[in-house]
Order: structure tokens, then sequence, then C-alpha cells
């Protein structure tokens, strides 16, 4: 059977499947040209596919289309054949019906007195049998029973030959004979002239191909037809959807963002990791140094310092069994070096000692050192220390520079200030420290004397650390030395492991 067919929602309207391109559902009009051995050396085809225009369905209320063609005979051709077939396809199926067929040759008139090549004019009179023989033609093919002459046009009807196909596995057709056909020159031009109509559609089964639909919801409905293409209250129909493609749906885009917000948290997570993992190899490894630090402080404190008070001893009993003043004297000063040295060495212990990296201890022991100097120089001493806390940080770097700046503030005094009375003030606010010595000495006048090494090895010391040094005198009034420095909290391992978002090991 015929079908036609629509999908809604893109076909405009029905259509079949003889409008695909490169069909092969079709019938035909051909001209076959013979060599002087009625051998075929060129065959020239007319299709018909589809429906013609004016087809309704039936013969009788369809209106033939007329059609021209021209065309030239090939080399070698000396006569032609002139058919009307369907054997465009096996799938081909319908009607095809041709009337007032004319051939002849350029420029020959279009008047009854002229005699045309080859010729059916439906308007004969003759039995309808005898029409197509009168006039040359006859039926062949397969199943030459397709093959008739029926009756178009309503009221004053034509005649027509037409082949009524309704067999897949068969073909029928019209054709002139070759054994008288009319004879011709090689270049001469045929003129080719009829009225024609047609309904030529596809068999079951057939196949459809859409292409790039776009996404959404379709119903396909197929329409059974007659073999003249009259459509029929047989119809089906089924829906269907095209879906939208994974990368448009929002479940696809959904996973995208996740996947890419997993990413990001992970990269930042392991960012945050590494980092940790660095911070933590870095604590470790200052660890590693402060015990290092440590176990030489106990060790210098255990051998060198036990052997230095060991020649301090040993040289202050000599002393006083020694009986010559020059002797003594000697030993005076080995036991005053050794003292000294002493001193140094636990100076040098404090510094290296981490257990003093801190705020706290370092405030005790400038209070220690300087109470220490103003005594041994006989200055009275005031301190005015606040209670320090022990988690700021104070490297053993910050710790010597600051000693020695301190130090070398108490020489000057001692030295140069003439002074009676020494006081030294420590602040701590907003992570800054500062610390001021002041005495009640002469004074002196800064513009008018030039800066020393102790005041400039001072100032390069505290801008080393970040700080700064500032020396307010008059004469008369003293001297005031105010020492500025940068200091930090003290972070410990589990407070930088909550600051990265993780819970200590």
């Amino acid at each position: 059977m015929r079908i036609r067919f629509k999908l809604e929602g893109y076909d405009p309207e029905w259509r079949e499947a003889v409008t695909e391109p490169n069909t092969s559902v079709k019938m035909r009009l051909f001209v076959s040209f013979l060599d002087r051995n009625l051998n075929e050396v060129r065959r020239l085809d007319f299709l018909a596919n589809g429906q013609s225009p004016g087809w309704t369905g039936s013969f009788k209320t369809s209106t033939l289309q007329h059609r021209r063609e021209t065309i030239q005979v090939p080399p070698e051709a000396s006569t032609f054949v002139v058919g009307i077939s369907s054997a465009g396809g096996p799938e081909a199926m319908g009607v095809y019906a041709v009337s007032d067929f004319v051939a002849r040759l350029q420029g020959a008139t279009n008047g009854p007195a002229e005699e045309p090549l080859v010729a059916f004019f439906g308007n004969d009179r003759e039995p309808d049998d005898l029409l197509a023989a009168s006039q040359g033609w006859m039926r062949s093919g397969l199943r030459p029973v397709m093959a008739s002459i029926v009756k178009v046009g309503a009221g004053r009807q034509t005649r027509a030959l037409a082949v009524v196909d309704d067999d897949p596995r068969g073909h029928a057709q019209w054709n002139t004979s070759k054994n008288h056909g009319p004879q011709v020159q090689p270049g001469d031009q045929l003129v080719l002239e009829w009225d024609e109509m047609f309904s030529v559609g596809q068999a079951t089964p057939a196949t459809v191909s859409y292409h790039n639909l776009t996404p959404g919801y379709y119903r396909f409905s197929l329409n059974k037809l007659t073999l003249l293409g009259q459509p029929t209250d047989v119809e089906y129909s089924v829906g269907l959807e095209v879906p939208l493609p994974f990368w448009s749906t929002p479940w696809f885009w959904s996973t995208v963002a996740i996947l890419i917000i997993g990413l990001l948290v992970g990269g930042l997570r392991f960012r945050a990791l590494q980092h940790l993992r660095m911070e933590n190899a870095r604590l470790e490894q200052q660890q590693v140094l402060e015990r290092e630090r440590f176990r030489i402080a106990r060790d210098i404190h255990d051998d060198l310092g036990a052997r230095v008070t060991q020649i301090s001893l040993a040289s202050a009993m000599a002393e006083r069994t020694a009986s010559e003043a020059s002797s003594r004297t000697n030993f005076q000063d080995i036991t005053r070096m050794a003292r000294e040295m002493v001193t140094s060495l636990y100076d040098t212990l404090w510094v290296v000692n981490p257990e003093n990296d801190n705020l706290e201890a370092l405030g005790n022991y400038l209070c220690q050192m300087v109470n220490q100097l103003c005594s041994q120089a006989g200055l009275k001493c005031r301190l005015e220390v606040p209670p320090l806390p022990n988690d700021v940080a104070i490297s053993s770097h910050q710790r010597h520079n600051l000693s020695m700046a301190v130090k070398e503030a108490l020489h000057n005094v001692i030295k140069h200030a003439a002074a009676s009375q020494v006081q030294m003030k420590i602040e701590l606010h907003d992570c800054r420290l500062s610390l001021a010595i002041q005495d009640d000495g002469h004074g002196f006048d800064l513009e008018s004397v030039s800066p020393g090494n102790g005041l400039t090895n001072m100032k390069h010391r505290l801008e080393d650390m970040g700080g700064g040094v500032e020396v307010k005198s008059e004469a008369g009034c003293g001297t005031r030395v105010h020492l500025k420095m940068p200091v930090q909290p003290r972070v410990t391992p589990d407070q930088k492991t909550r600051a990265a978002g993780r819970s200590p090991k």
C-alpha cells in the first residue's frame, strides 16, 4: 500500500517518501535511440515523481499538464523508440497517464498537414482496443496487464495511455516498435510534446529519516493511501521525545557545578594542607634547632662553665697562698678575667638558650643586668616594668641586639653622664616594645657632639630588627635613650592548625 506521513511539530503538511531526494520511486516517459543494428546508443528519461499539479485522485476530475522537451539525436543513432514505463524501482506504485504525444523534427509545423514521426492522439474515434495499435503503440513489461487506456477529464473526455502499477514485484509499459521506428540523422533536433498526469508513491515498507531535530515532544503519524494517492481513514500515530543533549540538561550542569566547587574546595584544602605541612616542617626544624641550641647551652654550662669556675677558684686560692706582691697581682688579674669570662659566658648562654625566647624572660634579664651594672657603678636604679607576657616571641637575635643596646646605653651613662640615678621603663603597646633609659646626669648638646660608635651601633642593632633609637639630651637635664622594636605573639602549632581549618593531630 501507499502511505503518507507527517511529524507534527516539524512537518508543515503530509508528505510521501517520494519527496525525499535521490529516491528511486518514479515512473517515466523515455526516448531510446538505436543504431542501424537496433542496439541502444542512448536513452533519455523524463521522470514522473510524486503527484502532478491538478491531480485530485481520479482520472475524471484531474487535469492534464502539458509538457515540451527538445532533444538532439546522438551520434550513430538512426532511429528511436518512445515508451511510458513504471520501471523506476520495485517499490514504486501508482499511475502515470500520457495523452496527445507528438515527436517531430525541429522546424516542422504543428498543422495537420505535417506528419509527426511518432504520435498518439487520444481524441481519435477508434475503439480502445484498436486505438493504441493503430498509432504504433504496444504493451510490454513483466505485467503488461497493468498498461491500459483510460479516459481522463470531465465532460468531453480524452483517452490516454496509462500504466496503473499495483505490483512492487513487476512493471508494465507502453512503447513503440523498434523494428518500424522513424528514421533520424545524428544532430537532428527533436521536439517532444505531450499531456500528462500522474500520482506515484512508495510501497511499504519505507524508511523516513529526520536529522537535527530540536529537543521536544513530537507525534509521528501514518495515513494509508489508495493506489491513486487518495487518503483513507486508516491512520496510525506514535508519540516520541527528542531528549536534550546531556550537556544541556540541568543534572549535567549541576554535576559540573558540583565538580567545579569540589575541585576548588579540594584545591584550597590541598593548598592549606601543603601550607600546613610546610609550616609543620618548619616548626619541626625550629624545634630541632632549639633542641640543639639547648644542648649547646647545657654543654657549655656543664663543661666549659665548670672549667672556667675551677680556674677562678684555683687562682683565688693561689692568690691567698702567694708570697710575692707581683704574684698576687697576677693571680688577681687571672681571677678578675676568669670572673668576667664567666659573666660573659652566662650572657652567651642566656642568649643561646631557647627557653628564653619570650618577652617575660627578656624583661627579667634586662632588669637583672641593669640592676647589676648600676650596683657595680654605685648608681641608684629605678625600674618601671609591668608584668610582661611569655607568649610574645623574641628570637635570640632580637634578645642579643636589644640587651647589647641597653648595655651600651648604661655604659655611656656610667662613663660620661656623671649621674646618680638611672631609670629604665618598659612598655608594650599593640605589638610594639618600647624601652626608655633615663639618667639625671649633666647631659650634652646633640648638635655640638658627634655621635660615637656606641650610638651608631645601637641604631644599627635596632634598625636591623625593624625598630629605631631616639636620643634626647640637654645640658644639665640628663639624657633619655628611647629604644623601639616590633614584636609578635607566639603562635603555637595547635593555633596554626586551627587557623588552617584542621583539628590538631
